[in-house]
C-alpha cells in the first residue's frame, strides 16, 4: 500500500453541479495528495456537465452517472442476484417506510447503486467516499454488508444531517454511519447531531470544506464603497435583506455600488425590488458568471455582504475571506468557527438589516479598521482551511484505515 497510489470512489448525487463548486475542489486536492480518484454520480449527468467540467479543471477526473445502459446493468444484477436484491430492499423498506417519498426515490436509485457495487466487486477500490450521507449510504450498505474489507467513509454536511426529510428515525444514513470506517463532518458545530446517532466522538473527523489558495487572484487595488455579494436567488438566501441594507447604505454613501452574482427563481423578483427602492443605477445583477470571475469580482470589492439563513460555513465566505473582503454576514450554525465578530469580520442576527448597515458604514468609515479585520480574516482562513492541507489529513486517515 505505502508504494502505490489508494484507488478512491467517490460517491454522490451529480458531479460536477452547478451549486456544488466544493465538490470539485476536495476531488482535486484529493487527486493532489496522489490518490487515484473516481467519482461515480446516482443520478444522470447534469446538461451542463461538459461546461462546468471544464471551468471547474475536472475534465480530467474519471466520472460516471446513471444512464438508461447503468440502470439496465443493474437490473440485471438485481435479477441475477436475487437474495441481494431481496435483502437490499428489505433494508431499505424497514429504514423509509414511514417516508414513502424516500422510500420511491431509493428505490427508484436500487439499479445505479447495484451496478457500482459490482464494479467496485471487479475493481475493489481501496475507499468508497460517501460525500453525501443520504442517498449514497444505498451504495454503503452494499459495500459494507458485501465488501467489508473496503473502507466505507461517510460525510455529514448540512441538510443530510439536519433536515427533518433525513431524519435518523426515518432514514438509512445512521445506520451506514455507525458502521463506517470514518465519519467526517464540515463543522466541530455538527458533533452532537451526529453523536446522537450512536456514533462515538472519536471516531468523528472534522474536515472543512476548504479553500484553494492556489486559485485566489493576487491582491489588487479595490474599488471604493463596492458591494459584493454571491449565491443562487432564492428567498432563503436573503438577497432581499441585502437590498434594503445596501438601500440605507446608498443614502449615506452615494458612490457605493453593488454586485450581486448568481442566477434563480427570485431574479425578477428581486430586480423589481431594487427599482422599487430606486436603487437601480447603483446595483448591477450579473446573474450565472464562471467561479475564476466570482474570484475577480471578490478581488474589487471592499465588502462581502452575505444574509443567508441556511448555510453552513458557506465556501463563498470563504472565498470573499481570501479575497480580503471585510465579511459582513448572518448568523447560522457554525459561523464562529470561520468568523470572529467584530474581529476578523461581523456576525448579524438573521434579517438585522440596521445593523447590517451601521457595520458597512464603520468599515466605509474607517479603512484601516477594515484593513486589518481583513487580514486577521485571511490569516485564520489560511490556518483552518487550506483544502490541500485537510485533503493530506484525510489522506494519511484513509491510508491508516486501509493497512489496518
Amino acid at each position: 500500500m505505502a508504494s502505490q497510489s489508494m484507488k478512491v470512489w467517490l460517491i454522490t448525487m451529480a458531479f460536477p453541479d452547478p451549486s456544488e463548486t466544493f465538490t470539485c475542489n476536495d476531488v482535486l486536492a484529493l487527486k493532489r495528495t496522489g490518490m487515484n480518484v473516481i467519482v461515480h454520480g446516482l443520478r444522470p449527468k447534469h446538461p451542463l456537465c461538459s461546461q462546468l467540467a471544464l471551468e471547474r479543471d475536472v475534465a480530467g477526473i474519471w466520472i460516471t452517472h446513471n444512464s438508461i445502459i447503468n440502470t439496465l446493468c443493474g437490473l440485471w444484477i438485481g435479477l441475477t442476484q436475487p437474495i441481494l436484491l431481496i435483502n437490499f430492499i428489505s433494508w431499505i423498506s424497514r429504514h423509509t417506510w414511514k417516508r414513502p417519498v424516500n422510500l420511491l426515490k431509493s428505490l427508484l436509485l436500487v439499479p445505479r447503486s447495484l451496478q457500482i457495487y459490482e464494479s467496485a466487486k471487479q475493481e475493489n477500490p481501496d475507499v468508497i467516499y460517501l460525500y453525501w450521507s443520504h442517498f449514497p449510504s444505498l451504495v454503503g450498505y452494499l459495500i459494507q454488508t458485501r465488501l467489508p474489507q473496503i473502507v466505507v467513509s461517510t460525510s455529514f454536511v448540512a441538510y443530510d444531517l439536519y433536515s427533518p426529510e433525513y431524519d435518523s428515525k426515518y432514514f438509512y444514513s445512521s445506520s451506514v454511519a455507525r458502521n463506517a470506517d470514518l465519519v467526517q463532518t464540515v463543522a466541530a458545530a455538527n458533533f452532537p447531531a451526529i453523536e446522537k446517532y450512536g456514533i462515538a466522538k472519536e471516531k468523528i473527523l472534522l474536515s472543512y470544506h476548504g479553500i484553494n489558495f492556489h486559485k485566489i487572484p493576487s491582491r489588487a487595488g479595490k474599488i471604493k464603497r463596492r458591494i459584493v455579494t454571491a449565491g443562487r436567488l432564492v428567498p432563503e438566501k436573503g438577497f432581499d435583506d441585502v437590498l434594503h441594507t445596501f438601500s440605507k447604505v446608498l443614502n449615506h454613501w452615494p458612490d457605493a455600488s453593488l454586485v450581486i452574482l448568481g442566477d434563480g427563481p427570485e431574479r425578477k423578483k428581486l430586480e423589481a425590488l431594487a427599482k422599487s427602492l430606486n436603487i437601480c443605477h447603483s446595483v448591477d445583477f450579473r446573474g450565472f458568471v464562471p467561479h475564476n470571475s466570482i474570484f475577480e469580482e471578490m478581488a474589487l470589492s471592499e465588502v462581502f455582504l452575505f444574509l443567508s439563513q441556511i448555510e453552513r460555513l458557506p465556501n463563498v465566505v470563504k472565498e470573499a475571506m481570501a479575497c480580503y473582503c471585510l465579511c459582513i454576514v448572518s448568523h447560522t450554525l457554525g459561523i464562529e468557527e470561520l468568523i470572529l465578530d467584530k474581529v476578523s469580520g461581523y456576525v448579524l442576527q438573521q434579517n438585522d438589516i440596521d445593523t447590517a448597515f451601521e457595520q458597512i458604514h464603520r468599515a466605509f468609515s474607517n479603512s484601516m479598521e477594515m484593513k486589518k479585520m481583513t487580514e486577521l480574516a485571511f490569516a485564520h482562513l489560511k490556518a483552518k482551511f487550506d483544502i490541500d492541507c485537510i485533503a493530506q489529513v484525510l489522506h494519511q486517515s484513509w491510508r491508516s484505515l486501509a493497512i489496518s
